[in-house]
């Protein structure tokens, strides 16, 4: 094994999957979710809408098309609807995964319940905010979450409501930042996120990450020389998408 492979900074404790093993398995599905877990992850990311049915499902577009091959919002159809279609990305990963279908929040909270070391991440998407309100988003996803609530990180480019969610008691929230100088703003700073996530590109090389309250998670992370470059620099944690090359 080679030196990088054994630092410490490349910890399972440091590595966030981000869409679970979206490196070899369709994103954002209970599939690759398993598949990140059974890799070491544990810590894993996904992405939730709310279908028409206000029912939180695992999805990051808008539309289907991407990673199911239909022309539609999700927010247009049925969660019984949704989870009788595929999620495969037929561009990227071809007909391989052509039965995998889209998953429920539902579905994963059962699989993270048979882990109980594995800790969820879950980003509240903007789109979904936006057509039903953060009320009703926040509600219906906590209500899924809860018999993981302890072990479930709410996080969103929306920073309105994961105030909100810290207001209302939830155990870890945190932001995902649209810019860096934001992490400074009194908005940021009164949330008091558990972590913060951040696009990596954007971090200023001056910037002392020292004095940060929240643990700072980057992404998008493909290689372990980025993650130990980062570590060196003080960010806490990492998110990739090939969890299990970052593990190996």
């Amino acid at each position: 094994m080679t030196l990088q492979n054994t630092s410490p900074k490349l910890s399972a404790n440091r590595l966030v999957a981000h869409r679970g093993l979206q490196a070899g398995y369709p994103e954002n599905t209970a599939l690759s979710v398993r598949k990140a877990i059974e890799a070491g992850a544990l810590f894993v990311e996904i992405d939730v809408q709310l279908s028409l049915d206000q029912q939180p499902m695992l999805y990051h577009d808008i539309n289907l098309q991407r990673v199911s091959g239909q022309d539609c919002l999700i927010s247009a159809l049925y969660s019984n609807e949704l989870i009788a279609l595929p999620a495969y990305e037929p561009e990227r990963l071809g007909e391989e995964f052509i039965d995998q279908t889209i998953s429920s929040l539902a579905q994963v909270v059962e699989l993270i319940l048979s882990h109980p070391k594995v800790t969820l991440f879950v980003e509240l998407k903007e789109e979904s905010i936006a057509e039903f309100g953060a009320e009703i988003m926040l509600a219906n996803v906590c209500q899924v979450l809860e018999p993981i609530r302890n072990r479930a990180v709410l996080i969103s480019f929306d920073y309105s409501i994961i105030s909100t969610a810290k207001a209302n008691g939830w155990p870890q929230a945190g932001p995902v930042l649209l810019e860096w100088s934001h992490i400074h703003s009194d908005q940021i700073t009164a949330i008091a996120g558990d972590y913060t996530f951040v696009d990596y590109k954007i971090i200023p090389e001056a910037e002392n990450l020292d004095r940060l309250t929240s643990k700072l998670v980057a992404y998008e992370v493909g290689n372990a020389k980025l993650a130990n470059q980062l570590a060196e620099r003080g960010v806490a944690m990492f998110e990739t998408f090939d969890i299990a090359s970052l593990l190996k």
